[in-house]
């Protein structure tokens, strides 16, 4: 029998995998073993450095809320976008994404902030510089490390921008010592199966047939692309034959497709991602060096779409007076590109449902695509939208990096100035092609537009750091920084395109008429900030800051806002009457603060008024708001343009200020084999900066930036790690860690001006969004579907009600459905989101699994007003379900009778569409081998790991869910399966 040894109280070191950074330094088994045998009593524990805001900390000595990333978890995932890869990893960090080859991803700290009323993204900070554009035109593979802030205690240092949250990220240093090169590299393949299915030719025409059936009307009159032999009775039908016509379109050109087009499978693929980096680093005792290069290239599960990245950096730093003055630098240089795709893939997803199946891709000679006819939605065919769009890109260079000063006139002060730039320009041509497919007739045209912009940051500060007593530590910071952005974008539209083709496409070619537009932007922020933290005996922690922010966005009245913070922190276990075996460490955490934003228009405090040459309605030949009038009489050339009032200025706008309160503890039983942390904390947004939705009586520009509004969120956020290894006689030991979080957080809106209030639904009065998340959904409730004659006549008053449609609730009990019964029915945010991530090594093998999962929400499954009904979108296709609609014979049935007319009012928002979004995804599974350090090293190698990795294996979801993926519902751009195979080289 084999024997099982588990120590519950080891202190060994963690899995010593070699990961693609070369600066991870990993103890061997046998060190971890020797450690442990001569320390048992009291285990080392390694001093982990903490970057929270122009300086740093010991995580020991850290008060405020800050979680730090374990990136060797994420090293075998493609490093699109970090931010993708955090998914379900950090409690109170959510992240929502999708497919698209573009790599965005939408980040929440600590709940979904103010929703739809204003901003909610986080500030980064990458080596000092400050900046809210994506992480995906950033290589992660340059990262070091990256803490999450997520209290003012911890965030406040950063003040004005700080109210969603900080990330801060700090890349790659050259170490002293030998040169080391570093190559990496994987490739994946991705996949996604649709198990939404869209009638096929004969299926649609059976379900018209069926619905004008049950309406009691001649089914042949239902659509003229179908003929039907029927027996006549509409009691007793009997569909002996349908007839399709010769051809869809009067031309004759294009014949039926029977059985059908299944446009999901003509415009998706089979996709590659590929990730390729190259490093260098080294140092000597005054200076050091790390150089990177990376390509990054992934294609889209939609066919054609397509994004690229190339990436350099370089990072250094030197000594000019050895332990007094250093200078260093960090840049980035990155170029990305992405075709048109990526940003057409939800609509063209959503025409793979909509677009009826008899339909071919082509008209029957190959020369054009096929189009709608007579009896089909005038809807584009996907996959020409495909054909239209993909040679055209989009580029976006981005230089992001700092200079800095360092100097230290005595030991216990450090001087530094730093200047950092964060630019990128954005280049955008795309060409429209003639449009003709069938009743879609569209003239060509060329669409360019340019962009910059520029963000310049200096900051100074000085900092005091010393010991008294061997007991007292003190550290002070001062210092200001100040911030200038610039920004300016040029577009033109033209028509009279000469030569369709991509590669001549260009504006000096076109003749037709050309409308061009533009912009420009800038403001600054002004900045004073101090912080004092103070440590006794590493017993009582406390720490204090102030910061004083100015921005050019507000009157002159309000330009400043004061953002303090305190915080305080009790090491309890090293207190001497702390005496509990199982209890390694204990610490209690408690802070408050406020963080600022001022994210606004930066025109916001003025009124704007702006040209609209001319807009042409659809419906008539008349001119309406148009600003262009023949003020002069002339009666010939181009029309002198006016202005439009766009918005009304506000000068008293102020600060919007979130004041947060903070409690958690820190915890380690067992050694350290057990650690973790939980947090509960609450955040009042005040004086929300949003725009107003006013009544049309008011006029155009009324519209305007106020401060309106206060919300709350709240919630508990908890992490555990186990780490520990079990030794089996005869086979070895297994080292492992499982680490599980969990968070929860409540959204609440206090208070509201009426002039915002009523953009959330509501009917004004007694039904609005007070109090309730900001995130509600306002509607009627469906109560399933009338069965029976009988059940509708018990019912209350509701027009078009039948049986086998749907049945509406009477909430206030008057007798009659109307408006008056719509209620806020559900909300979109989840009542908690939940992660587990287990690590297990063997000798020189080492698997990662981790599971990532949402409980509670709702999403609006918005397919199924086509999956279910053949009355609310009569010309576009419909789902298989439809097949299985409720009849008398069918009365278990959720999908409706089939009917060709919405008399009951049923596309309209109610709950009968929301369901549960909650799932569970085996978010990543990996298994790694490195060979024998003895064996590379006769090679000069000094690391290898071989690893296959997969992605999005499993997804589990309630029952009744139709979504086929709660994540990314609809048309969005699919989250694939993903195969990844790669090797981390280092020499």
């Amino acid at each position: 029998m084999k024997q099982f040894k588990l120590n519950p109280f080891s202190t060994s070191a963690r899995l010593p995998i070699v990961c693609s950074s070369l600066f991870l330094l990993l103890p061997t088994m046998v060190q971890a073993a020797e450690s442990e045998a001569e320390n048992t009593d009291k285990p080392e524990v390694e001093e982990t450095i903490i970057v929270t805001g122009y300086s740093t900390q010991r995580k020991e000595d850290l008060t405020g809320a800050v979680t730090v990333v374990e990136l060797e978890d994420l090293e075998d995932q493609p490093a699109g976008n970090i931010m993708r890869n955090l998914q379900g990893r950090i409690p109170g960090l959510s992240i929502t994404t999708d497919g698209n080859p573009g790599q965005g991803a939408t980040v929440r700290i600590r709940g979904q902030g103010l929703g739809g009323l204003g901003n909610n993204d986080p500030l980064y900070i990458v080596d000092g510089v400050p900046t809210k554009l994506s992480l995906h035109q950033l290589n992660s593979r340059d990262f070091e490390s990256i803490q999450v802030l997520k209290d003012a205690a911890a965030a406040s240092i950063y003040g004005a921008r700080a109210a969603n949250g900080v990330i801060v990220i700090t890349t790659k240093k050259g170490k002293k010592g030998s040169v080391q090169f570093n190559v990496s590299y994987n490739e994946t393949i991705e996949d996604f199966d649709y198990d939404l299915r869209p009638l096929n030719t004969q299926e649609r025409a059976q379900v018209v047939w069926q619905a004008a059936i049950n309406d009691g009307t001649n089914p042949n009159n239902a659509s003229p692309l179908y003929s039907y032999d029927w027996n006549g009775d509409y009691d007793n039908p009997v569909l002996n034959k349908i007839v399709f016509p010769n051809k869809l379109d009067a031309n004759g050109t294009t014949s039926p497709a029977i059985p059908g087009t299944n446009w999901f499978d003509e415009v998706t693929q089979q996709a590659k991602t590929r990730d390729l980096n190259f490093s260098v680093s080294g140092g000597s005792d005054r200076a050091t060096g790390f150089m990177s290069l990376g390509f990054f290239e992934a294609e889209g599960i939609v066919k054609e779409s397509h994004f690229e990245r190339i990436s350099f950096r370089a990072n250094s730093s030197f000594e000019v007076i050895e332990d007094k003055l250093t200078i260093g630098e960090n840049l980035t240089i990155s170029r990305q590109s992405s075709n048109q795709v990526n940003g057409e893939a939800g609509n063209i997803l959503g025409l793979a449902l909509e677009q009826q199946s008899i339909v071919p891709v082509y008209t029957d000679d190959g020369s054009k695509f096929a189009g709608p006819a007579a009896g089909i939605t005038d809807r584009d065919n996907p996959f020409m939208l495909i054909e239209q769009n993909k040679d055209s890109e989009d580029m976006f260079t981005r230089l992001m990096g700092n200079i800095f000063v360092e100097y230290k006139p005595i030991e216990t002060i450090k001087l530094r100035s730093n200047v950092a730039l964060d630019y990128g320009n954005f280049y955008y041509r795309r060409l429209v092609r003639t449009v003709d497919a069938g009743t879609q007739q569209r003239e060509a045209e060329l669409f360019n537009a340019n962009a910059w912009t520029q963000n310049l940051t200096f900051s100074n500060t000085a900092e005091y750091s010393d010991t008294f007593n061997d007991k007292h530590n003190l550290v002070v910071l001062v210092g200001t920084e100040t911030i200038d952005y610039e920004a300016e974008d040029f577009n033109v539209l033209s028509t009279g395109i000469a030569v369709e083709d991509y590669d001549f496409a260009f504006q000096g070619t076109t003749t037709g008429e050309v409308l061009k537009g533009g912009l420009g932007d800038e403001w600054s922020l002004n900045s004073y900030f101090a912080k004092v933290d103070y440590n006794f005996d590493d017993k009582y922690l406390v720490s204090g800051t102030i910061r004083r922010d100015g921005s050019s966005r507000f009157g002159a009245n309000n330009q400043y806002g004061n953002f303090p913070a305190v915080s305080a922190g009790w090491n309890v276990s090293n207190e001497d009457f702390f005496d509990v075996p199982l209890v390694s460490t204990l610490k209690l955490r408690a802070s408050w603060g406020k963080t600022g934003n001022q994210e606004i228009d930066s025109r916001a405090k003025q009124d704007i008024f702006e040209p609209l040459y001319a807009t042409q309605s659809l419906f008539t030949n008349e001119q309406d708001n148009g600003t262009a009038y023949d003020i002069g009489g002339n009666d010939t050339g181009t029309l002198p343009s006016g202005f439009r009032k766009n918005l009304t200025g506000n000068p008293d706008l102020k600060w919007e200020t979130s004041t947060s309160v903070n409690f958690g503890v820190d915890y380690s039983l067992y050694y350290g084999t057990i650690y973790g942390t939980f947090d509960w904390y609450k955040k009042k947004t005040s004086d929300i900066l949003t725009v107003t939705t006013p009544l049309a009586t008011l006029g155009e520009g009324a519209a305007q930036w106020v401060n309106g509004g206060d919300i709350e969120n709240s919630g508990l956020e908890f992490s555990v790690t186990y780490d520990d290894y079990i030794e089996i006689d005869g086979i070895g030991e297994f080292q492992f860690d499982i680490t599980a979080n969990i968070s929860s957080s409540k959204n609440e809106v206090v208070a509201l001006p009426d002039n915002v209030k009523n953009s959330f639904g509501g009917n004004g009065a007694d039904k609005t969004i007070l109090g309730r998340s900001v995130n509600s959904i306002y509607g009627l409730v469906a109560d399933g579907l009338f069965q029976s004659q009988e059940e509708v006549d018990a019912h209350a008053e509701q027009t078009g009600a039948a049986p086998g449609r749907i049945r509406f609730a009477d909430t206030n009990g008057d007798g009659s459905i109307s408006d008056a019964d719509k209620v806020f029915f559900t909300e979109r945010d989840p009542d908690f989101e939940y992660g587990l991530n287990i690590n297990i090594a063997y000798e020189n093998w080492d698997f990662n699994m981790f599971w990532q999962g949402v409980e509670g929400g709702q999403n609006d499954n918005y397919f199924r007003r086509f999956t279910d009904f053949t009355s609310l979108n009569v010309g576009s296709n419909y789902g298989s379900r439809t097949l299985h609609a409720w009849t008398p014979d069918n009365t278990d049935s959720d999908v409706p009778a089939l009917s060709r007319l919405d008399n009951n009012g049923e596309g309209q928002l109610s709950s009968f569409y929301f369901e549960d979004a909650s799932y569970l995804k085996l978010r990543n599974v990996s298994l790694g081998y490195s060979p024998n350090s003895k064996v590379l090293g006769d090679w000069g190698i000094e690391s290898l790991r071989f690893y296959v990795q997969a992605q999005n294996l499993i997804t589990i979801t309630p029952d009744g869910t139709l979504s086929q993926d709660p994540e990314a519902p609809n048309n969005a751009f699919p989250i694939p399966r993903r195969f990844t195979l790669g090797f981390d080289l280092g020499f």
